[in-house]
């Protein structure tokens, strides 16, 4: 899913003109990094798939979702050219992934890395409940080391409570189980399983049935315990609270926009009804039309009630709002720098 799939009608275009802000520049990591508390009434459980590109991250999405959301197929150069959407559920809960392009294959990210990483914000805002390290099996290169290294930088310190190792090719083992393949395993392996205490999940993506959906439930009960253990809370900055701000002015907005219309149009068609009623001499005909026109006055209210409900997901189909964010992450570059 791309946040930029769908466009509004003419008064949604009125209103992406008229949402233009400028936001601080600053460091998407943060000293201040927190963690969001979850709302009570959010089923989400949002993931976000991050690593190298090859190491797998589209076709772990698509079995984490149990059919095929992201484009994915064996090769140097990445497919994946934008972060993208995908959801289903899970014992009642929805879960939310969003798989990622190799954000730091290369030494500084460009224009375009930053604009994604933005996007990937503005998919999983108010905050990630789990951040998916995806590392391929006896792949684990220098220039993997580095890509890994770079995106904790990019989440901070204190993200990797709600980071979990997912290793994929666990076909290559060959019947080997995975603790004796840590044994002879590269170092770097060992000491990022170490540094995350232990919490990863292996993954055979060309696992069917009773497999894949083991390997599944494996992941998605690991995200959960990882959750409780988190008292609930979702991963989050100041740029995933100043993204969620601006997404709920926006909302606001456009919801204020959208009562401002059911208004016009009741009146509207109040005053063309009324207007018609006036000039006819026979009462029956005259109730006719009152029915007639409370019919429209509730078909409207209905459209523009629904409107108003999908307020957030109308501000998050607009161009505009991955503008407005990718503010946020001005000054980004010296982030990265060596």
């Amino acid at each position: 899913m791309n946040i930029t799939a769908r466009r509004g009608g003419e008064g949604d275009l009125g209103y992406a003109k008229g949402i233009q802000t400028t936001m601080a520049a600053q460091y998407l990591s943060d000293p201040r990094t927190s963690h969001g508390l979850a709302n009570p009434g959010d089923s989400q459980l949002r993931l976000v798939l991050v690593g190298k590109t090859g190491a797998g991250k589209s076709a772990t999405g698509n079995n984490i979702l149990r059919k095929k959301v992201f484009l994915s197929s064996f090769s140097a150069v990445s497919i994946t050219k934008h972060c993208e959407k995908g959801s289903s559920t899970w014992k009642g809960r929805e879960v939310v992934v969003v798989d990622t392009p190799g954000l730091f294959d290369t030494e500084a990210p460009d224009a375009e890395t930053v604009k994604e990483i933005t996007r990937c914000m503005v998919l999983t805002s108010p905050g990630p409940h789990a951040l998916l390290l995806v590392i391929p099996l006896g792949r684990y290169t220098p220039e993997g080391q580095k890509a890994t290294e770079k995106i904790l930088t990019m989440f901070g310190e204190s993200a990797r409570e709600h980071m979990i190792l997912l290793f994929t090719r666990k076909d290559d083992l060959d019947g080997m189980d995975f603790r004796d393949y840590l044994k002879q395993a590269p170092t770097a392996i060992q000491e990022l399983i170490h540094k995350f205490r232990g919490r990863y999940c292996v993954f055979n993506n060309k696992a069917t049935g009773a497999e894949q959906e083991d390997q599944r439930e494996q992941l998605l009960t690991l995200v959960q315990d990882m959750v409780d253990k988190c008292k609930g809370r979702y991963y989050t900055n100041s740029r995933y609270q100043k993204t969620e701000e601006e997404i709920q002015k926006q909302t606001q907005v456009l919801q204020e926009y959208y009562r401002a219309e059911l208004e016009r149009a009741k009146a509207q068609i109040k005053q063309e009804f009324e207007e018609e009623i006036r000039k006819l001499k026979d009462e029956l005909e005259q109730q006719k039309r009152k029915v007639e026109m409370e019919m429209q006055l509730a078909e409207r209210e209905a459209y523009w009630v629904s409107r108003q409900q999908t307020a957030r997901e109308d501000v998050l189909s607009q161009d505009k709002i991955l503008e407005i964010i990718l503010n946020v992450l001005r000054g980004f570059f010296s982030l990265f720098k060596d």
